[in-house]
Parts: C-alpha cells; structure tokens; sequence
C-alpha cells in the first residue's frame, strides 16, 4: 500500500489555518511525556517548546490536517536544536513523505475540525478509533503578524539511519486564543493539559515552506 503513494519530495509550501500552544517544559515532564528520541535522550537543554494542530487546506500532498509535539531545545552536534517527537497527520501521503524528506516520525490518525460557535472551535484527533487529543478553543478577534523568524524551531530528526535537519519557515496572521476545554490521551500523546501554556495563537491564514533537508548519514 505504502509502495503505492506518490513521492513528493521538498521544497513544499502549505497553507491553512491553525493553532500553536507555546510553553516551557520542565525536565520533569519532557522525561515523563515528551517521547524523546534515544539519540536526543538526556541532552534536553529547556527553551520553548510547543504544540502545534493545524488544518492545512493545501500542501504539495493535498489537504490534510496536522497534531505535533516540540518538547524544546535539545543540545546535538554543538548546537541546540528542536524535534519533532510526536506528530499526527491525516493522511498516508503525508505519513510516507514526511518520513522521506525530512525524518519527520508521523503517524496516521484521523481529524475532526468543527467551529461550534462564534470565534469557537472543537478539534478531534482520533487514532484507531480512540480519541489521542480534543481541543475546543477560542480566539479574538484583534489581530497581529506571526512569524517563525521571531521564534525558530531549526529541527533535527533521525531516520533510518540518516539524521535531517530543516529550518521551516512559517507566518500569518496571529489572534490571540484560550484553551476552553482539553483531554489528552497519554498514551498516544503528550499530555499537556498537565501544562499551562504561555499563549495560544490562532493563525488564519498559516503559512508554512518547509524545504530541502541537510542529510548526515549516522
């Protein structure tokens, strides 16, 4: 099945709409739930780390909606660097290609976006028929520039033997957002209700260009 979904390899540029849940994750915390991976175990360095869950109306693979988790920096070869340890999409082209081109570890789950009122929304990510995470959230109305320039995630990722590393860049328009409600599964991702967040930012339109990975091999 895996063999049958198309390539398409970086650069690619997405749009849509989202969320994105700042924080400063204990050392606690990150070794409870962060789900660190073995090569970046016990180098946890602090810094911001953050949530993101985006629905991306169009990407060089479609559509498809989006849960990820950034524990914070991590120190790797001299530098403090992020990752991207948990991470939920839609659909099997984004799993596949998200793997190939940048070591992204995503995994298929399905999402559920329902606005359930005014400047309300209700986010389900689903994963074999259990709920992982469920967001209702609401933002503002007053708007303002959002861009990654301000805050960088430079990533680095291990796959298969090969270590990736991405600056993604992304922008839009920012609103400031509450948290209404919230119910994470542990067992299928962080657990950040546990966490209070130092904002939530609503970003419509989001945009986002992640582009052609450097590759190390190990």
């Amino acid at each position: 099945m895996e063999n049958e979904i198309k390539a398409y390899p970086a650069p690619w540029n997405l749009r849509g709409t989202g969320y994105i849940f700042l924080y400063k994750f204990t050392k606690k915390f990150i070794g409870q739930y962060g789900n660190v991976p073995e090569f970046l175990t016990g180098n946890f360095a602090g810094g911001f780390g953050s949530v993101m869950l985006v629905d991306y109306e169009k990407s060089d693979a479609g559509p498809y909606g989006e849960l990820l988790f950034i524990p914070g920096k991590f120190r790797f070869g001299g530098k403090k660097l992020d990752t991207i340890s948990k991470i939920y999409v839609s659909t099997m082209e984004s799993v596949k290609n998200g793997r190939a081109n940048w070591g992204i570890p995503k995994e298929k789950a399905d999402f559920s976006f329902e606005k359930i009122g005014k400047g309300t929304e209700k986010a389900t990510v689903t994963v074999d028929g259990k709920a992982a995470a469920e967001f209702t959230l609401r933002s503002g109305k007053l708007s303002f520039p959002v861009s990654t320039k301000l805050l960088p995630f430079p990533l680095v990722q291990k796959h298969e033997g090969k270590y990736y590393f991405t600056n993604f860049f992304g922008k839009g328009k920012g609103h400031f957002a509450s948290i209404d409600s919230i119910k994470i599964d542990p067992a299928l991702f962080p657990d950040v209700s546990l966490c209070r967040p130092i904002a939530v930012i609503r970003v419509d339109p989001f945009d986002i260009t992640f582009p052609v990975a450097r590759t190390e091999d190990e």
